[in-house]
């Protein structure tokens, strides 16, 4: 038999080197690109929480009967739930609840869970 003096490709060992740094390399990444999905989802959630105040002010000042009743809770979507009190047709308290935060009015920062 002929030996290969010029042999191309690569060795079992080479390949399982660049297998190896590659799983390492996606051990690190993937909880950070999860972290980032997350931050994005609270991020449109707030974003959600604030129209919906905008949305329940306008009708509460129009007086518009589909204005939702004072200390209902309410569905927005993006499983986000929101109450508002409203007293003297004014909204004095609004907070919005998910499974990642809770929004409340007037600054709607996220206090994360």
């Amino acid at each position: 038999m002929k030996k290969l003096l010029n042999k191309k490709g690569f060795t079992l060992i080479e390949l399982i080197v660049v297998i190896a740094i590659i799983a390492i390399l996606a051990a690190i990444l993937i909880p950070a690109l999860l972290d980032y999905i997350n931050e994005a989802n609270i991020t449109r959630q707030q974003s959600n929480a604030r129209s919906e105040y905008s949305r329940v002010v306008l009708l509460v000042a129009t007086k518009n009967e589909a204005a939702p009743a004072s200390g209902a809770a309410f569905d927005v979507g993006d499983d986000l739930s929101c109450t508002a009190t409203i007293t003297d047709g004014v909204v004095s308290d609004f907070v919005c609840e998910s499974d990642l935060a809770t929004f409340s009015y007037p600054d709607f920062s996220a206090d994360r869970k």
